[in-house]
């Protein structure tokens, strides 16, 4: 017997309930569509479509669901190193402008001392630059 069929988002097995996978078939824990290509035995992100079928038409998306009619679940779609990559661009991102969790986490208020969007992109952009913060008196 071969790798179960999981949820390429999350890794939880895809129970035989939802077999024949359709296109409106969720994951039971992540709720991540799975008639996607990230699923498909054809999905190869090194192929300029993502895709290795001579005639299935590629979605925009491949992590939604969509209606090709070449889809085949694949074992093993699960990668959990993707993930793991992902958040660490993320943060890699939130260090660079300055974002810590505390600030993505905390809810703006209209009394609140913050600065504005615009505000921190201009005080970001001038110290990048070395040019000292403008007053706007």
């Amino acid at each position: 017997m071969g790798k179960p069929i999981v949820c390429w988002r999350c890794g939880a097995a895809v129970k035989p309930e939802q077999r024949p996978i359709t296109r409106l078939e969720q994951c039971f824990r992540c709720s991540a569509d799975l008639h996607v290509c990230r699923l498909c035995r054809s999905y190869n992100p090194r192929m300029t479509g993502y895709c290795d079928h001579d005639h299935a038409e590629p979605p925009l998306d491949r992590e939604r669901a969509n209606f090709c009619q070449y889809f085949k679940p694949r074992p093993g779609a699960y990668a959990p190193g993707e993930q793991d990559a992902e958040q660490g661009a993320r943060k890699e991102l939130d260090s660079l402008f300055g974002a810590t969790p505390e600030d993505a986490a905390a809810p703006e208020t209209g009394t609140s001392t913050r600065e504005t969007e615009s505000e921190q992109a201009r005080t970001e952009i001038e110290r990048l630059f070395n040019k000292p913060p403008q007053d706007e008196n």
